[in-house]
């Protein structure tokens, strides 16, 4: 067993626990509280004046599915628009994940996904950023569904003079996916569709369907598109979420916001914060992370959103539900990751400041399913 002692420790639900021990026994956190004794074999990392956070979650990255050389890129699936068959499970490499080694940057799980580029891309998965083995080191996998109808999209296939090369050519394959994929759930006696069949979580409400929507403009035609469809929608990139507020919350809809720290991109340089922070306060769960369209994110990327977040006036304490518990419950894994709360995995991440509020701040030591990875 290992006991983290007397940190100050944020659990990633809101609240701020001071001068707590972290008992960690095998992977998962056995008890949580002041003064907890423990035997003489006990190991003991001393947390004292130190900031304990539960491991950071990364939304949305491709991290384990490309490079690290560009020969390497099993990422996007690009011979078809429409490849909802697709699974990222099979591209996960471990050396890639490990590659960045982004566990020094406190993140403990990431959201692995195929490529934004395709309408319908595939499965994403849920994976450790640390592990001894590829499929142990998996968490959960089939969390969503991956969807584009972003200019990435039009551009890919568009060149090729292939549809979809404008936004209503994107919206109607995707609509066209989804009928076919229902009609196949209403027949008897059926020839197999791999696309149709691969489908059938994402209409019958039990996968998340994450749509990359970077402008207010490619939110409201998803919105109206699917208006009548029976899926759950997750809008990732968003960067015109401030605009949409009023159907945001009307629809309930969850967020992942794309990489606000890539100066090159346009579509994130009027992003209104002080609207995030409303809907967070409504109750609309926004999760950062440093995808999208930006397919060449390093392990910096995701606190530095969550810095810029803070900065621009986001509470400190729901930037770091930004991080951990939100998008536990948007992908699907909240119930192992995302705070810290006994019963749950081990991944656990002691630094030397708040790193959300200051760039004085340091990993001590990265605890994923109980090890400490960096001792």
């Amino acid at each position: 067993m290992i006991l983290i002692r007397g940190g100050k420790v944020y659990d990633g639900k809101g609240n701020i626990l001071e001068n707590t021990d972290i008992l960690i026994e095998g992977s998962t956190i056995k008890d949580i509280g002041e003064n907890i004794s423990v035997s003489k074999d006990t190991e003991i990392f001393d947390a004292k004046g130190k900031v304990v956070f539960p491991g950071f979650i990364e939304s949305l990255n491709i991290w384990g599915a490309m490079g690290p050389g560009w020969e390497d890129n099993d990422l996007g699936e690009h011979s078809d628009p429409i490849t909802p068959e697709m699974n990222v499970v099979y591209s996960f490499d471990q050396d890639s994940m490990m590659f960045q080694r982004v566990f020094e940057y406190g993140i403990t799980s990431a959201g692995i996904t195929p490529s934004t580029s395709n309408v319908l891309g595939g499965y994403g998965a849920v994976f450790k950023t640390y592990g001894k083995h590829p499929y142990e080191m998996l968490v959960k996998e089939k969390v969503a569904m991956v969807s584009s109808i972003s200019k990435e999209t039009k551009n890919l296939y568009g060149k090729r003079n292939i549809a979809p090369m404008t936004k209503m050519g994107a919206i109607a394959l995707l609509k066209e996916a989804l009928i076919k994929a229902m009609e196949y759930d209403e027949k008897q006696d059926k020839d197999y569709d791999s696309k149709a069949e691969a489908l059938q979580d994402v209409i019958h409400g039990k996968v998340p369907l994450f749509i990359n929507c970077n402008t207010k403009a490619e939110m409201d035609a998803i919105e109206l598109a699917l208006k009548s469809f029976p899926v759950e929608v997750v809008f990732t990139g968003a960067f015109g979420v401030g605009a949409n507020t009023g159907s945001i919350m009307a629809n309930d809809y969850s967020i992942i916001l794309g990489d606000l720290a890539n100066g090159m991109a346009a579509a994130n340089n009027n992003v209104d914060f002080e609207s995030i922070q409303k809907l967070m306060n409504n109750g609309i769960d926004i999760a950062i992370s440093s995808g999208g369209d930006n397919m060449s994110s390093g392990k910096e990327s995701l606190l530095w959103n969550a810095i810029l977040c803070y900065k621009n006036g986001i509470n400190s304490e729901d930037v770091l539900k930004m991080i951990t518990s939100i998008p536990a419950k948007i992908l699907g894994v909240d119930s192992r990751v995302g705070s810290i709360e006994i019963g749950k995995d081990a991944d656990i991440v002691v630094w030397s400041n708040n790193p959300i509020k200051t760039y004085a701040a340091k990993v001590e030591a990265t605890f994923i399913n109980g090890e400490n990875i960096l001792n």
